[in-house]
């Protein structure tokens, strides 16, 4: 086995063509998780200024006639060391376009994640959520690929960029307890686990609600008999008597005085009689007003904007370490916020061929013109579309209990579960072997040990660390490798079946609710009480009088532009992880390592 050192052109030679520019007299090579691999090299001495035009290079190792590329890279520094034969160069594996390839490999995720439909129920894992991450997060694509249950990795021969799972490898490589050179073992606990995580995760938006809402009704039934009715004409006073104010605004008045007809025999259309006398000698004369009954619509628009703040709270129990740390993880989503591409269906507006408009989720297309009523027409509209969007509808009082929601505490639950993953990696093991087997193994790889000592016979574990050494007389890999006790790609399953059962909030604003009072300043009774206690002279007298008490209706409203924050917090079920053993770390390390640890003492 060949080591071969050359000067490329550019960072990855495709050219299967080695020269052997070099001579190396020694080589390290070692990577850690999610970094660039690094390489020492010592080559024969010879003058520094031959090496200023260089900038790339590649190793390879020669067998049986064939080279397999093993390391490319760029130069970092030269020389860093010399002797009288030697001089030490570094080189590193990370390509010169990394931002850029760090950036499309994001853009990729987030374009399958936007390609699904969010609504649906997710079978897999969520890979990317676009709630958790805001636009400066994406200009720093590490951010989101350290946010995910996986880990990336460079791969040290070409500068590619892939997701390395954090407790199992892409291929197993198996080692024999006598394949590990002597005295090399060594068995540490490297954290403690976490036996439970507090997961708080929450979501803020402007809830805003609208509707209509007609006064007559309501108004009337503050009159006998439920009809508006007075001895003065009060029809412009009702047109009146409502000045915009935030939140509400005039939307459709069409107030008519009822024929006698419209009224009923029911309804006394005329006074009770009233009596003026000009003198005392004079005769009394007997005088009946007019009782005026008015209906018709006066509608009020109300549009209602409310910030609604919902906290979910759960807690994620790992069983297979019942004695571990307790871990706090607080999660925010992005606001949460309608779409803005489409004008919300409004009442009593016009509405041409082709507009298009949001009502609730749906988007729909008018295909006839009008001026809408009080009520939606489905038969003058044609279905567009739903809208795949965080907070379809804008009247939401609830965002967790929807799909949408949903989706977004499975996917806080993940990260959750993930870190619950990487601290059950809590057994780490160094150990070398001779480099000529495993020469191919990576930081995407696993190894699993085969020794009797062992509990089970094996223990296996993801690669944290590599390092190859060479020179003349030996070829040593030394691998670090991070081991659970569990299989914890189980605990994802525990999160796919777990059922997220909410209750919606119905806290909306009720149209009864908008008019907090109303007040009616003499009605028809009291005009007739007034006009009865009247000593008139005549007609004008009594007219006079009626003028003086009108009968006025006041409408108050209730404030729709408050500042009050409305809060609901939400306490799920506990996700029991119920993978692995029931003992604490120390004991699991004790009775699984404790033969090996004893061994190595022993030697």
């Amino acid at each position: 086995m060949k080591i071969i050192f050359d000067w490329s052109a550019v960072f990855h030679e495709e050219k299967n063509n080695w020269r052997g520019d070099e001579e190396i007299i020694a080589l390290e090579i070692f990577q850690k998780e999610c970094g660039f691999a690094m390489a020492k090299v010592s080559i024969g001495a010879k003058n520094s200024n031959d090496l200023l035009n260089k900038k790339y290079a590649k190793i390879g190792i020669q067998r049986q006639g064939k080279v397999d590329l093993l390391f490319s890279g760029r130069l970092v520094a030269f020389p860093v060391g010399f002797s009288n034969s030697t001089m030490e160069i570094e080189l590193i594996a990370e390509p010169d376009d990394y931002q850029m390839k760090l950036r499309e490999f994001s853009g990729r995720n987030f374009n399958l994640y936007r390609s699904v439909n969010k609504h649906e129920k997710e079978r897999g894992h969520i890979l990317f959520d676009d709630l958790f991450f805001s636009s400066n997060d994406l200009k720093n694509p590490t951010i989101f690929l350290e946010g995910d249950n996986k880990i990336f990795y460079w791969n040290m021969k070409n500068g590619e960029l892939s997701l390395s799972d954090i407790n199992c490898g892409r291929k197993n490589f198996d080692v024999s307890g006598n394949e590990i050179l002597q005295n090399s073992i060594r068995i540490r606990i490297a954290r403690e686990p976490y036996g439970v995580v507090n997961l708080k995760l929450s979501a803020s938006w402007i809830q805003q609600e609208y509707g209509i809402i007609d006064l007559m009704p309501i108004m009337a039934r503050e009159f006998d008999r439920h009809l508006i009715n007075s001895f003065t004409n009060i029809k412009s006073g009702i047109e009146n008597i409502f000045s915009e104010k935030k939140g509400y605004k005039l939307a459709h008045c069409d107030i008519r005085e009822m024929n006698s007809t419209d009224v009923g025999e029911t309804h006394p259309v005329l006074s009770p009689n009233f009596y003026v006398q000009e003198n005392e000698s004079a005769d009394r004369k007997k005088v009946l007003f007019k009782r005026f009954y008015f209906d018709g619509k006066l509608i009020l628009h109300w549009a209602y904007k409310q910030k609604r703040v919902e906290v979910v709270n759960i807690k994620i129990i790992n069983s297979s370490s019942p004695g571990g740390r307790e871990k706090n993880v607080y999660l925010r989503l992005n606001a949460i916020q309608s779409p803005k591409k489409y004008q919300v269906w409004n009442h009593f507006t016009y509405y041409g061929y082709g507009d298009k408009i949001q009502r609730g989720e749906d988007v729909w297309k008018c295909k006839s013109p009008h001026v809408s009523d009080e009520n939606f027409e489905m038969d003058k509209w044609d279905f567009e579309q739903k809208i795949p969007d965080a907070m379809t509808d804008e009247t939401s009082s609830s965002f967790f209990v929807k799909t949408r929601g949903k989706n977004a505490i499975k996917y806080a639950m993940q990260k959750a579960i993930a870190l619950i993953n990487y601290s059950s990696r809590y057994i780490e093991i160094d150990f070398c072997v001779e480099a000529k087997k495993f020469m191919a193994a990576t930081v995407d790889d696993q190894i699993t040990i085969r020794d009797r000592r062992f509990k089970n016979g094996f223990i296996a574990g993801k690669i944290i660390r590599t390092t190859f050494s060479g020179n003349a007389d030996h070829r040593i890999m030394k691998f670090t490798i991070g081991c659970c006790d569990s299989d914890q790609l189980r605990n994802f399953e525990k999160l796919n079946s777990y059922e997220i059962e909410i209750a919606d909030d119905d806290s909306k604003i009720n149209p009864a609710d908008i008019v907090k009072n109303i007040e009616i300043k003499n009605k028809p009774e009291e005009q007739i009480s007034i006009l009865s206690s009247k000593a008139a002279r005549n007609v004008s007298e009594l007219q006079n009088e009626l003028k003086k008490h009108p009968t006025k209706i006041k409408v108050s409203l209730h404030p729709l532009n408050t500042s009050r924050v409305i809060t609901r917090e939400i306490t799920l079920p506990s996700l029991a992880l119920n993978v692995g053993s029931d003992r604490g770390p120390g004991e699991i390390a004790k009775s699984c390592l404790l033969d090996v640890l004893e061994s190595v003492h022993d030697e």
